[in-house]
């Protein structure tokens, strides 16, 4: 090669260098652009904290993502310079500007290709961005039964033989130095790429002889115990997709497991009704009382509380806590799983590093893969890119992993899908919607984080919503159902296609329930006893392989599962559990009998009302609580907020036929209100003063609960036998 085409290469190069530059510099001031017009445009204390007192971490951050600039810049300087060069030898002018705008032009439509196949790899990503629709148009032009063919043609082969082609271009204009370095680089991207760590031996799980059985709990955030199919729930729409109802898989698999329809959890809140169902204990028990614990609290839980999880990992099982931003508390509090796949939440910094990755879309664009999460560890916990779907195909790879390796495991896969703001991908969010419904509620509900937190007056408007945005909003819910219930299923046809089908005790759970403008309530969980408690009722079943189907309608709690799972996996109970096994009930269906709810409300975002009671006050959330820089920058509450809290709450026991809900008063007294639900399953007439010696029996027993910790039985509730 002579020296004048050396200069030339060197030019092109240097052009082409420029071209990509300019591409992502365009790219990176855009992002800056982005991010401070989202700071800017809030308004709660801790959006001026971000801004004040956290600057520097913010800077640094966005100086970490000019790594992810530089390494697509060297990936499109490669890709470029080829183009570049085949043309100029077209063009007789001299080397210039033209070049620089055909390198630009070419990052532009590489960019572009990119972004068609992330809407059809990962179309979540896209759910919010203004650019979405019209991509999913251009994608479903081709007709259905051709789009599989040419989605293979398009994302699949094309990659690989533009990837050959610049490869072999590459390849013989360097020498033999070039070539070691191309091909070593090559066999360090693929050794990344499928690099896994090793599973542990199953060593000591079981006696000889004895194949100990999995145990696999899936759950849905938010979800409702009565608005499932097989609870008798029909969606307002049955048109198309949406005349299979809301769960059609479920609905089928619970035909072969045992389903209890009166399952409620203690507390409305994930953190604490997580480990209060995974250690069998009440809030008032493991310590933790609402969702902003400090690094004391979750120290002491530890401390007080015996997980399921460390029982069956003493035992040689595999034990793993895998989800999405719900399932994020298990970063807080493990409870005995030593494998946590989740996304991260509650440190204030995730939250401010999920923003500033988020405004740069290049990131999740083109790492959000093997070698995007070794480079970027946090890119694998941010609550944008770990999605339902996300979830499900870790779950479907982790099966197959531990299929081969014959070991035992105890896994919790915990889902947002049915989380506020209720926004499940498509088609799952407009199933089940008006397709004539053009409001703010779209494909999601219109739900203003800063005037939640900051304590404006959002009981009054959610109340004032027009009937049509309500059933919108029961519509979204319902889309967020049917999603999960097609993750729900790809999880047991993983099971099923690693043969442990036959080995696995499925559960199917989840930690609240939600308000949907039923009467007496509006939207959210755990803030109040009102209306008919719909947030506090979540789903049960449970099937046991080679055990019969059996249905329940006695009532039971979140804190019974731990003892079944343990009772049907061979453990001892610990004396600290305060549940009760249901197992017995599979053998004898007749031993069953309702057990007490005792129960209590969650962080005060909301003092919801109650009808002629003046409750304590309490101020928003973002003056109740703290960023503590000693605890991860976890949102912690105030110490001199934290008896207020607790001494504010709502109390609620419940048996078959009565509900009494203990409100405290701004005077410090406490007001008891008593519901009779066969007559008044909305709980709207308070019957206390018609029913004198069911409040004097109930609240006594609710009060030695609330200051003794003591759970009183219905029979000592009711020793007459009867609740009438």
């Amino acid at each position: 090669m002579s020296e004048k085409s050396d200069n030339r290469g060197q030019r092109i190069g240097w052009q082409a260098g420029l071209g990509v530059l300019l591409f992502l510099s365009w790219h990176y001031v855009g992002g800056l652009l982005r991010l401070a017009n989202q700071s800017g445009g809030m308004e709660t204390k801790f959006s001026r904290l971000a801004v004040e007192e956290h600057r520097a971490y913010l800077i640094g951050q966005n100086l970490l993502v000019l790594i992810a600039y530089a390494i697509i810049g060297l990936a499109a300087w490669m890709i470029v310079v080829p183009v570049v060069s085949s043309l100029r030898r077209k063009w007789k002018s001299k080397p210039g500007w033209r070049e620089v705008t055909v390198a630009f032009g070419s990052c532009v439509l590489v960019h572009g290709y990119f972004m068609f196949r992330l809407i059809h790899s990962r179309p979540y990503f896209t759910g919010d961005a203004v650019f979405g629709d019209w991509y999913y148009q251009i994608l479903d032009w081709p007709p259905e039964v051709m789009q599989p063919a040419i989605n293979a043609i398009v994302f699949v082969v094309l990659p690989w033989v533009v990837f050959a082609a610049i490869a072999l271009w590459w390849w013989t204009r360097f020498g033999k130095a070039g070539r070691a370095v191309m091909v070593l680089l090559l066999v360090s991207l693929m050794a990344i790429s499928l690099w896994k760590p090793a599973q542990a031996g199953a060593a000591g799980v079981a006696e000889a002889g004895k194949k100990p059985m999995n145990v696999l709990i899936i759950g849905s955030d938010s979800l409702r115990g009565d608005r499932l199919g097989y609870s008798g729930y029909v969606p307002g729409r049955s048109d198309g997709a949406a005349a299979a109802g809301v769960s059609p898989f479920i609905d089928e698999w619970v035909k072969n497991s045992a389903v209890f329809d009166n399952c409620r959890t203690p507390i409305g809140s994930t953190l604490e009704s997580g480990i209060s169902m995974m250690s069998s204990t009440y809030p008032h028990s493991h310590g933790i009382r609402q969702m902003f614990a400090s690094r004391e609290d979750v120290d002491a839980m530890n401390k007080r509380v015996v997980p399921l999880a460390q029982l069956l990992a003493e035992k040689g099982y595999d034990t793993a806590a895998i989800g999405d931003w719900c399932a994020g508390y298990y970063e807080l509090a493990p409870l005995g799983f030593e494998d946590i796949e989740v996304s991260s939440f509650d440190s204030f910094r995730i939250y401010m590093s999920q923003a500033v990755f988020l405004s740069h879309f290049v990131v999740p664009l083109y790492f959000d893969n093997e070698l995007g999460y070794e480079l970027f560890p946090q890119i694998r916990s941010f609550a944008q890119f770990v999605t339902p779907e996300v979830v499900t195909e870790r779950v479907e790879e982790r099966v197959a992993e531990q299929a081969a390796s014959g070991r035992p495991f105890i896994w919790h896969v915990f889902y947002s899908s049915n989380h506020l703001p209720y926004r499940a991908a498509e088609p799952y969010c407009r199933m089940f919607s008006d397709p004539d419904y053009s409001g703010k509620n779209a494909t999601g509900v219109d739900f203003d984080i800063d005037q939640f937190i900051g304590g404006t007056d959002v009981e009054n408007k959610w109340s004032a919503l027009p009937q049509e945005e309500a059933r919108q909003i029961r519509a979204l819910y319902d889309g967020c159902t049917r999603q999960f219930d097609e993750c729900f299923r790809r999880i047991l046809a993983a099971l099923e296609a690693n043969g442990l089908k036959d080995d696995t005790i499925v559960v199917l759970t989840a930690d609240h329930g939600d308000d949907l403008y039923e009467p007496g309530v509006t939207l959210g969980h755990g803030l109040s006893f009102n209306g008919a408690g719909h947030s506090l009722h979540v789903p049960l079943a449970i099937h046991v392989p080679g055990q019969g189907a059996f249905r329940f309608d006695q009532q039971v709690r979140t804190i019974d599962i731990a003892p079944t799972l343990a009772e049907l996996t061979g453990l001892d109970l610990p004396t600290s559990w305060e549940g009760r096994s249901l197992a017995p009930w599979l053998e004898d269906p007749e031993t069953a009998e309702d057990l007490p709810y005792y129960g209590e409300t969650q962080f005060p975002f909301i003092q919801l009302k109650v009808a002629g009671i003046e409750r304590p006050e309490l101020p928003p959330m973002d003056e109740l609580t703290l960023i503590d820089s000693d605890f991860n920058f976890q949102f912690v509450l105030k110490e001199e907020y934290r008896e207020r809290v607790v001494e504010a709450k709502q109390r609620c026991l419940r048996t078959r036929d009565w509900k009494l809900v203990c409100t405290p008063t701004v005077e410090g007294s406490r007001h008891f209100g008593l519901f009779h639900l066969p007559s008044d399953p909305d709980c709207l007439k308070d019957v206390a003063k018609d029913h004198p010696e069911v409040l004097e029996s109930m609240s006594r027993a609710l009060e030695r609960w609330i200051d003794e910790k003591t759970e009183t039985p219905i029979e000592e509730i009711f020793p007459e036998g009867s609740e009438a």
